[in-house]
């Protein structure tokens, strides 16, 4: 805003001459303006104003009145007193004196000052009238730029209009061609707002591929993928940048390594997190060797997953994963390792029935008969294991009376 504004005196200097001799104004008074134009251009600043003020107190017709103010606002303008200048701008577009062309080359000023000053509403009141009487009325020479469009933009985004600031900002970007980054951020945060995810989309897509080395943009592309039910473009999108190398946080890892869960490549996010683990981009906190472990047997990696779940209960003993390893040994017919992890899970919990039964089928398979025939009797006082329970206990009595 302020590098658009600094261009205006000059522009007003030139235009506001012309504008005086096409008016012609009395001899004095256009005697007068040229010798506060001459002194601004020397940057005698004092002597304009000084010039100025004498006119602005004599007896003038209004059309003079509102060049005088508007000398006054340039003046104030290239003295960087913006406030004072919007004053002057205003009054003078306020007369309603000039030619047409004039007028709307003051409410143009004015705009710009106003939301250089923060008035988004009055400005985009302005600005949008302003388009409105060059569309209606304006010359060849007079053109809506795209910075116009950028500027009524910002103003509703300040305001928080969002519906009313995807279509400025997109005829500003289509008019400019090749235009900024910030343009194209400021159309994302209208589509956000507005929850136009397909719109978004289209502007990430963008975002990536222009500037492939902003990590975010990858973020926002894969999270908008998945709102609008885009699974596998969500997780191509989040691997490809993780094969660019984009990652710096943590939690780009966990992300991509459940995005991977969740698409049916357990093996792949486990390789994954067991690779960000190495290289210590993911912290082997208990939450992400939860998740390490959950990927492992997903993947059918029994052993691997047996060794984290291990770690694990290690770590934090916990009854629930000491069980868990138990029913995994017994998948696996580690029975001696099965009837550790019962131990484990009995010393944290004496009184869970399921556990004296898997005790029982652990020992029956290290041919520990006794100590099977205890486990078993224990299980058949609870309801939930008792028939179970009698069965393993007549299975014994069979194997008892074929070696009798």
């Amino acid at each position: 805003m302020k590098r658009m504004i600094r261009w205006l005196p000059l522009w007003l200097l030139l235009s506001t001459a012309a504008s005086a001799e096409t008016l012609t104004l009395p001899p004095g008074v256009l005697m007068q303006l040229n010798k506060a134009q001459a002194a601004m251009a020397d940057e005698n600043y004092p002597q304009a104003e000084k010039v100025l003020k004498a006119l602005a107190g004599q007896d003038l017709s209004t059309p003079a009145k509102a060049y005088v103010l508007q000398f006054q606002g340039n003046l104030a303008l290239v003295r960087q007193q913006e406030k004072t200048a919007l004053k002057h701008f205003s009054a003078a577009y306020a007369l309603k004196a000039l030619p047409a062309a004039d007028q709307r080359r003051l409410l143009h000023t004015v705009a710009q000052l106003q939301m250089a000053q923060e008035q988004w509403r009055k400005g985009v009141s302005s600005m949008s009238s302003w388009m409105q009487q060059v569309r209606a009325q304006g010359g060849k020479t007079e053109q809506i730029r795209a910075n116009d469009y950028l500027m009524l933009a910002q103003g509703y985004s300040q305001l928080e209009h969002w519906a009313q600031v995807v279509a400025p900002i997109k005829t500003a970007i289509r008019m400019k061609g090749r235009a900024p980054e910030d343009w194209y951020r400021l159309q994302l945060a209208a589509h956000f707002e507005l929850k136009q995810w397909k719109g978004a989309t289209a502007v990430l897509e963008l975002l990536v591929n222009r500037y492939p080395q902003q990590e975010r943009y990858w973020e926002q592309l894969a999270s908008v993928y998945q709102i609008r039910d885009r699974h596998a473009d969500a997780l191509a999108t989040l691997r490809a940048a993780w094969l660019a190398g984009k990652f710096s946080k943590e939690r780009q890892y966990i992300w991509l390594s459940q995005m991977l869960l969740q698409q049916g490549l357990p093996q792949r996010a486990a390789e994954l997190l067991q690779e960000a683990m190495s290289k210590r981009q993911i912290q082997r906190s208990l939450k992400h060797e939860r998740l390490l472990a959950q990927t492992q047997l997903q993947a059918k990696l029994y052993d691997e997953g047996r060794s984290t779940l291990e770690r694990i209960a290690q770590r934090n003993p916990d009854y629930k994963v000491w069980r868990q390893l138990a029913y995994l040994d017994m998948q696996l017919k580690h029975w001696d390792a099965m009837k550790r992890s019962i131990d484990q899970a009995v010393a944290l919990k004496p009184d869970a029935a399921d556990l004296y039964l898997l005790s029982g089928i652990a020992d029956i398979n290290r041919a520990h008969y006794d100590q099977a025939r205890s486990s078993f009797v224990k299980a058949r006082e609870h309801d939930a294991t008792r028939a179970q329970a009698q069965n393993w206990l007549n299975y014994l009595d069979q194997v008892a009376g074929r070696n009798s």
